[in-house]
Protein backbone atom coordinates (compact mmCIF):
# COMPACT_ATOMS: atom_id res chain seq x y z
CA UNK A 1 0.00 0.00 0.00
CA UNK A 2 1.38 3.33 -1.01
CA UNK A 3 1.97 6.23 1.62
CA UNK A 4 -1.40 7.58 2.54
CA UNK A 5 0.21 11.37 2.62
CA UNK A 6 1.58 11.47 -1.01
CA UNK A 7 -1.96 10.15 -1.86
CA UNK A 8 -3.46 13.63 -0.29
CA UNK A 9 -0.87 15.80 -1.36
CA UNK A 10 -1.18 14.23 -5.26
CA UNK A 11 -5.26 14.52 -4.70
CA UNK A 12 -5.40 18.44 -4.07
CA UNK A 13 -6.69 20.65 -6.52
CA UNK A 14 -5.68 23.86 -7.57
CA UNK A 15 -7.37 25.66 -4.35
CA UNK A 16 -5.51 23.44 -2.15
CA UNK A 17 -8.62 21.36 -1.25
CA UNK A 18 -9.44 17.64 -1.79
CA UNK A 19 -12.17 17.80 -3.86
CA UNK A 20 -15.68 16.58 -2.73
CA UNK A 21 -15.54 12.93 -4.20
CA UNK A 22 -12.07 12.02 -2.09
CA UNK A 23 -11.79 8.91 0.10
CA UNK A 24 -9.21 7.10 1.38
CA UNK A 25 -8.95 3.62 0.52
CA UNK A 26 -11.56 1.12 1.48
CA UNK A 27 -9.63 -0.87 4.27
CA UNK A 28 -13.10 -2.08 6.01
CA UNK A 29 -13.38 -5.70 6.66
CA UNK A 30 -15.73 -7.90 3.86
CA UNK A 31 -18.87 -7.57 6.16
CA UNK A 32 -18.75 -4.62 7.57
CA UNK A 33 -20.65 -1.18 6.93
CA UNK A 34 -17.78 1.28 5.26
CA UNK A 35 -17.86 4.86 7.05
CA UNK A 36 -16.89 7.83 5.29
CA UNK A 37 -13.65 9.79 6.61
CA UNK A 38 -13.68 10.65 10.11
CA UNK A 39 -17.45 8.76 10.68
CA UNK A 40 -15.71 6.07 13.04
CA UNK A 41 -13.71 8.33 15.08
CA UNK A 42 -16.35 11.29 15.40
CA UNK A 43 -19.01 8.59 16.23
CA UNK A 44 -16.53 7.44 19.02
CA UNK A 45 -15.98 10.88 20.01
CA UNK A 46 -19.40 11.72 20.62
CA UNK A 47 -21.00 8.92 20.90
CA UNK A 48 -18.99 6.19 22.73
CA UNK A 49 -16.95 5.44 25.31
CA UNK A 50 -14.28 2.83 25.20
CA UNK A 51 -13.05 0.29 27.38
CA UNK A 52 -9.61 1.18 29.14
CA UNK A 53 -6.51 -0.35 27.85
CA UNK A 54 -5.65 -3.15 30.77
CA UNK A 55 -1.87 -3.34 32.30
CA UNK A 56 -1.42 -5.86 29.88
CA UNK A 57 -2.00 -3.91 26.60
CA UNK A 58 -0.31 -0.82 28.17
CA UNK A 59 2.92 -3.12 28.46
CA UNK A 60 2.25 -3.91 24.94
CA UNK A 61 2.21 -0.21 24.00
CA UNK A 62 5.20 0.55 25.58
CA UNK A 63 7.48 -2.02 24.14
CA UNK A 64 6.31 -0.87 20.95
CA UNK A 65 6.95 2.19 21.72
CA UNK A 66 10.77 1.23 23.10
CA UNK A 67 11.46 -0.67 19.62
CA UNK A 68 10.46 3.18 17.98
CA UNK A 69 13.04 4.54 20.10
CA UNK A 70 15.75 1.94 19.36
CA UNK A 71 15.45 3.00 15.79
CA UNK A 72 13.98 -0.40 14.37
CA UNK A 73 10.83 1.73 13.08
CA UNK A 74 9.22 -1.10 10.50
CA UNK A 75 9.39 -3.47 13.74
CA UNK A 76 7.15 -0.87 15.49
CA UNK A 77 5.01 -0.17 12.75
CA UNK A 78 4.53 -3.55 12.45
CA UNK A 79 3.20 -3.88 16.10
CA UNK A 80 1.10 -0.71 16.01
CA UNK A 81 -0.77 -2.06 12.90
CA UNK A 82 -1.60 -4.87 14.51
CA UNK A 83 -2.48 -2.93 17.91
CA UNK A 84 -4.57 -0.21 16.54
CA UNK A 85 -6.36 -2.78 14.52
CA UNK A 86 -7.97 -3.60 18.19
CA UNK A 87 -7.69 -0.17 19.88
CA UNK A 88 -8.59 2.66 17.30
CA UNK A 89 -5.86 5.85 18.46
CA UNK A 90 -8.62 8.18 19.11
CA UNK A 91 -9.30 6.03 21.90
CA UNK A 92 -5.99 5.32 23.40
CA UNK A 93 -4.11 8.90 22.75
CA UNK A 94 -3.88 9.70 26.01
CA UNK A 95 -2.84 6.54 26.68
CA UNK A 96 -0.16 6.76 24.34
CA UNK A 97 1.03 9.89 25.40
CA UNK A 98 1.08 9.19 29.12
CA UNK A 99 3.29 6.38 28.16
CA UNK A 100 5.83 8.43 26.28
CA UNK A 101 6.22 11.18 29.19
CA UNK A 102 6.09 8.47 32.09
CA UNK A 103 8.77 6.43 30.27
CA UNK A 104 10.78 9.41 28.89
CA UNK A 105 14.13 8.33 30.36
CA UNK A 106 14.06 5.19 28.44
CA UNK A 107 13.17 6.55 25.04
CA UNK A 108 15.29 8.26 22.69
CA UNK A 109 13.65 11.21 21.46
CA UNK A 110 15.13 11.89 18.92
CA UNK A 111 14.25 8.31 17.09
CA UNK A 112 10.12 8.72 18.68
CA UNK A 113 10.20 11.93 16.54
CA UNK A 114 11.97 10.17 13.42
CA UNK A 115 9.30 7.16 13.89
CA UNK A 116 6.59 9.58 13.85
CA UNK A 117 7.55 11.39 10.84
CA UNK A 118 8.46 8.06 9.26
CA UNK A 119 5.16 6.95 9.87
CA UNK A 120 3.54 9.96 9.23
CA UNK A 121 4.78 10.50 5.41
CA UNK A 122 5.23 6.62 4.86
CA UNK A 123 2.51 4.42 6.23
CA UNK A 124 -0.21 3.46 4.20
CA UNK A 125 -2.19 2.58 7.68
CA UNK A 126 -4.74 5.46 8.74
CA UNK A 127 -4.40 4.52 12.69
CA UNK A 128 -0.45 4.50 12.12
CA UNK A 129 -0.05 7.80 10.38
CA UNK A 130 -2.23 8.60 13.81
CA UNK A 131 0.15 7.56 15.84
CA UNK A 132 2.83 9.64 14.06
CA UNK A 133 0.98 12.46 14.89
CA UNK A 134 0.19 11.92 17.99
CA UNK A 135 3.72 11.11 19.10
CA UNK A 136 4.56 14.78 17.54
CA UNK A 137 2.02 16.64 19.50
CA UNK A 138 4.50 15.91 22.15
CA UNK A 139 7.26 17.85 20.34
CA UNK A 140 7.60 21.22 18.58
CA UNK A 141 6.56 20.02 14.99
CA UNK A 142 5.81 23.56 13.77
CA UNK A 143 9.56 24.53 14.23
CA UNK A 144 10.45 22.54 10.91
CA UNK A 145 7.96 24.21 8.50
CA UNK A 146 7.51 21.53 5.70
CA UNK A 147 6.92 19.24 8.73
CA UNK A 148 4.65 22.10 9.95
CA UNK A 149 3.12 21.21 6.06
CA UNK A 150 2.46 17.83 6.13
CA UNK A 151 0.36 17.95 9.44
CA UNK A 152 -1.33 20.43 7.79
CA UNK A 153 -1.71 18.31 4.62
CA UNK A 154 -2.96 14.76 6.13
CA UNK A 155 -6.00 17.12 8.33
CA UNK A 156 -7.50 18.43 4.17
CA UNK A 157 -8.71 14.69 4.89
CA UNK A 158 -11.66 14.27 7.35
CA UNK A 159 -9.92 11.01 8.78
CA UNK A 160 -7.30 12.80 10.25
CA UNK A 161 -8.60 16.59 10.61
CA UNK A 162 -8.60 16.21 14.77
CA UNK A 163 -5.26 14.98 15.07
CA UNK A 164 -3.84 17.56 12.94
CA UNK A 165 -5.96 20.04 15.49
CA UNK A 166 -4.04 18.67 18.10
CA UNK A 167 -0.77 19.64 16.93
CA UNK A 168 -1.83 22.59 15.35
CA UNK A 169 -3.92 23.65 19.06
CA UNK A 170 -0.39 23.56 21.10
CA UNK A 171 0.84 26.35 17.91
CA UNK A 172 2.19 30.19 18.51
CA UNK A 173 -0.19 30.73 15.72
CA UNK A 174 -2.79 28.20 16.59
CA UNK A 175 -6.04 29.97 16.20
CA UNK A 176 -5.24 30.99 12.06
CA UNK A 177 -4.27 27.59 11.45
CA UNK A 178 -7.25 25.81 12.79
CA UNK A 179 -9.47 28.29 11.37
CA UNK A 180 -7.74 27.96 7.63
CA UNK A 181 -7.74 24.21 8.10
CA UNK A 182 -11.61 24.78 9.05
CA UNK A 183 -12.17 26.65 5.66
CA UNK A 184 -10.65 23.55 3.94
CA UNK A 185 -12.92 20.96 5.15
CA UNK A 186 -16.39 19.93 4.99
CA UNK A 187 -17.39 16.69 7.08
CA UNK A 188 -15.98 15.91 10.03
CA UNK A 189 -13.21 18.03 10.23
CA UNK A 190 -14.71 20.80 10.02
CA UNK A 191 -16.83 19.97 12.97
CA UNK A 192 -13.83 18.93 15.56
CA UNK A 193 -12.21 22.72 14.13
CA UNK A 194 -15.36 24.30 15.34
CA UNK A 195 -14.98 23.06 18.46
CA UNK A 196 -11.22 23.68 19.19
CA UNK A 197 -11.60 27.11 17.50
CA UNK A 198 -11.21 29.69 20.38
CA UNK A 199 -12.39 32.65 18.70
CA UNK A 200 -10.62 35.15 19.51
CA UNK A 201 -10.85 37.43 16.85
CA UNK A 202 -14.02 38.92 14.50
CA UNK A 203 -12.58 37.45 11.28
CA UNK A 204 -13.29 34.12 13.29
CA UNK A 205 -16.35 34.87 14.84
CA UNK A 206 -17.94 36.08 11.39
CA UNK A 207 -17.07 33.23 9.51
CA UNK A 208 -18.55 30.71 12.72
CA UNK A 209 -21.72 32.76 12.26
CA UNK A 210 -21.63 32.33 8.56
CA UNK A 211 -20.23 28.81 7.95
CA UNK A 212 -19.84 27.04 10.98
CA UNK A 213 -22.64 24.89 10.91
CA UNK A 214 -22.43 24.48 7.74
CA UNK A 215 -20.87 20.77 7.30
CA UNK A 216 -21.60 17.56 4.79
CA UNK A 217 -22.52 15.52 8.20
CA UNK A 218 -24.97 16.64 10.86
CA UNK A 219 -24.98 21.06 11.72
CA UNK A 220 -25.96 19.99 15.19
CA UNK A 221 -23.01 18.66 16.29
CA UNK A 222 -21.79 22.51 15.82
CA UNK A 223 -24.75 24.56 16.59
CA UNK A 224 -23.80 25.12 20.62
CA UNK A 225 -20.59 25.59 19.90
CA UNK A 226 -20.86 28.23 17.09
CA UNK A 227 -24.05 29.94 19.21
CA UNK A 228 -21.83 30.22 21.78
CA UNK A 229 -18.33 31.43 19.97
CA UNK A 230 -20.01 33.29 17.33
CA UNK A 231 -21.61 36.40 19.13
CA UNK A 232 -24.45 35.26 17.99
CA UNK A 233 -26.59 35.95 21.59
CA UNK A 234 -25.53 39.72 21.30
CA UNK A 235 -26.02 40.09 17.48
CA UNK A 236 -29.57 38.93 18.22
CA UNK A 237 -30.05 41.93 20.17
CA UNK A 238 -28.80 44.45 17.39
CA UNK A 239 -30.71 46.91 14.96
CA UNK A 240 -30.06 46.68 11.38
CA UNK A 241 -28.99 43.47 10.56
CA UNK A 242 -28.05 42.43 7.35
CA UNK A 243 -30.24 39.71 5.58
CA UNK A 244 -27.31 37.44 5.98
CA UNK A 245 -26.67 37.80 9.27
CA UNK A 246 -30.63 37.09 9.76
CA UNK A 247 -30.17 34.35 7.74
CA UNK A 248 -27.30 32.78 9.42
CA UNK A 249 -29.19 33.48 12.76
CA UNK A 250 -31.90 30.92 11.54
CA UNK A 251 -29.28 28.72 10.51
CA UNK A 252 -27.39 28.68 13.46
CA UNK A 253 -31.39 28.50 15.13
CA UNK A 254 -32.71 25.57 12.98
CA UNK A 255 -29.31 23.39 14.41
CA UNK A 256 -29.82 24.00 17.82
CA UNK A 257 -33.94 22.50 16.89
CA UNK A 258 -32.08 19.37 16.29
CA UNK A 259 -31.06 17.16 19.14
CA UNK A 260 -30.81 14.22 17.68
CA UNK A 261 -26.86 13.82 17.83
CA UNK A 262 -26.13 15.97 20.82
CA UNK A 263 -28.08 18.59 23.26
CA UNK A 264 -29.14 21.74 21.71
CA UNK A 265 -32.20 24.43 22.35
CA UNK A 266 -33.03 22.39 25.70
CA UNK A 267 -30.09 23.26 27.39
CA UNK A 268 -31.25 27.21 27.13
CA UNK A 269 -32.29 29.05 30.62
CA UNK A 270 -35.39 30.06 28.60
CA UNK A 271 -35.59 28.93 25.21
CA UNK A 272 -38.90 30.00 23.93
CA UNK A 273 -37.82 33.45 25.23
CA UNK A 274 -34.81 33.29 23.03
CA UNK A 275 -36.37 31.64 19.93
CA UNK A 276 -39.47 34.36 20.06
CA UNK A 277 -36.46 37.03 20.00
CA UNK A 278 -35.27 35.03 16.71
CA UNK A 279 -39.13 35.60 15.28
CA UNK A 280 -39.56 39.03 16.31
CA UNK A 281 -36.22 39.64 14.56
CA UNK A 282 -37.24 38.43 11.15
CA UNK A 283 -40.27 40.75 11.11
CA UNK A 284 -38.30 43.60 9.95
CA UNK A 285 -38.81 43.09 6.17
CA UNK A 286 -36.47 40.88 5.11
CA UNK A 287 -36.88 39.22 1.66
CA UNK A 288 -36.95 35.75 3.20
CA UNK A 289 -36.51 32.97 1.36
CA UNK A 290 -38.22 30.02 1.97
CA UNK A 291 -36.02 28.05 3.37
CA UNK A 292 -36.27 31.00 5.94
CA UNK A 293 -39.56 30.87 6.01
CA UNK A 294 -39.52 27.19 6.94
CA UNK A 295 -37.36 27.79 10.46
CA UNK A 296 -39.03 30.44 11.02
CA UNK A 297 -42.24 28.29 11.22
CA UNK A 298 -40.04 25.37 12.86
CA UNK A 299 -39.31 28.04 15.96
CA UNK A 300 -42.91 29.15 16.44
CA UNK A 301 -43.97 25.51 16.57
CA UNK A 302 -41.03 23.94 18.83
CA UNK A 303 -42.17 23.48 22.86
CA UNK A 304 -40.26 22.10 25.52
CA UNK A 305 -41.04 18.09 26.35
Amino acid sequence: MGSLTELIYGSKNADGILPKSFSLPDDTEEGKPRFADGAMDGIMIYHMGHTPLTDEEKNELLSLLKLAGEGKFDEAEGGFTLFCAKHRVVSIIDDLQRCIVDNKDDLDPQNLYRFAVNVLTKSGDKECLKVGLSILELFDAYENENLADVIRTVGLSDEFTIFSVFNMRNWPNAEKEILDLAKKVRGWGRIHCVDFISADDEETRKWLLFNGVDNDVVAAYSAMPVYEKSGMEELIDKDGLSYEEMHAILAIAEALLDEGPVSGISTFDDPVDFLNRIIKKTQAGYDLSEDDIRIIEALKEWKPE
